[in-house]
């Protein structure tokens, strides 16, 4: 399941929760896709504990939550 974020730039994101890139479990990732501006590049970052706990943060956490993650994710590799 995803949701969608607006940053402080009023950009509209995307989020989903996601596996490793390796495809394990843990750490599970949450990626960002912008919906506001297709060209900008997904980003991603690793949260402590697994899928579950990742879709948990993408559905319960508050939106500034998830923003202040987008503020750490990296462009996806």
């Amino acid at each position: 399941m995803s949701r969608v974020i607006v940053d402080e730039d009023f950009e509209e994101w995307e989020t989903y929760a996601s596996t490793n890139r390796y495809g394990l479990p843990e750490p599970a990732r949450i990626v960002f896709r912008c919906r506001t501006n297709p060209r900008r590049r997904p980003r991603v970052v690793e949260v402590e504990g697994d899928r579950t706990y990742a879709e948990k943060l993408v559905n319960n956490g508050s939106g500034g939550d998830l923003v202040a993650l987008l503020r750490d994710a990296g462009e996806v590799e």
